[in-house]
């Protein structure tokens, strides 16, 4: 038979008490040194957008004058999403076929039916839209 060795393990309870302590001092450390870098970044943002209007406004007048390109580059520069313009826009597609039909109104119906089921390649984006206005069919 072999003899097992039963080794305990003791851990000084003020050991633990001490790493804990340790553990606790670093994250504080670390915790400052983040806070410190946001109060840093805070103020940069502040100057920045000082600075900005301050090369905008036009002391002699109560009312400053801002055009969208500036206001995206402060925008940029901080990190910040720029602003969005909407625009609107036509496209025109046009075809040319040939279709066998009994008279012009059935062929009419044949091609508003294989243009209206035509699938377009068109993404919207997120606040985008999009809208088939009409088709028009000329003989």
């Amino acid at each position: 038979m072999s003899e097992e060795n039963n080794q305990e393990v003791v851990v000084n309870p003020l050991d633990a008490v001490q790493q804990e302590i340790t553990k606790l001092k670093e994250q504080l450390e670390q915790a400052q040194t983040d806070y410190r870098g946001k109060i840093n970044q805070v103020n940069q943002l502040r100057e920045s957008v000082h600075q900005f209007f301050t090369d905008t406004f036009d002391s002699s007048y109560e009312d400053a004058t801002i055009n969208l390109t500036d206001v995206n580059e402060l925008l940029l520069s901080i990190g910040a999403s720029q602003l969005e313009q909407e625009f609107e826009g036509r496209v025109t597609i046009s075809y040319s076929f040939t279709v066998k039909a009994e008279d012009e109104d059935n062929a009419r119906e044949k091609v508003e039916a294989a243009v209206g089921g035509m699938e377009y390649n068109f993404d919207a984006g997120n606040d985008d839209s999009y809208s088939e206005e009409s088709i028009e069919v000329e003989f």
